[in-house]
């Protein structure tokens, strides 16, 4: 299977593991990762995790509330995921974005 091309940024590892509260890296397309935040009252261990992609920066909601099956988190969110997010890149999300397999 061929990498990253060259110049691009792709996730090597988690940094670490998502607990189902507080905000997550979600994968979306094959190299890149937005910030999740999980619907309130939401059982710890559901799957799929309902929530909504937000802007790392200001927080405010980039989609409406999306189906997100566990497998498409990557970790709990850290900052250096920034650095992979579509607004960084220049790249607008899909409004017909889903997550759902």
């Amino acid at each position: 299977m061929a990498g990253p091309g060259p110049g691009a940024c792709a996730p090597r590892r988690s940094g670490g593991a998502w607990s189902g509260s507080g905000d997550a890296a979600v994968r979306i397309g094959e190299r890149g990762l937005e910030r999740g935040r999980p619907a309130e009252g939401q059982p710890p261990d559901a799957d799929p995790v309902v929530l909504v992609l937000i802007h790392p920066d200001t927080k405010t909601a980039l989609t409406g509330p999306l189906h997100c099956p566990r497998s498409r988190i990557h970790g709990a969110w850290t900052d250096p995921y920034r650095l992979l997010i579509h607004a960084l890149a220049g790249r607008t999300i899909d409004p017909d974005l889903t997550l759902e397999a």
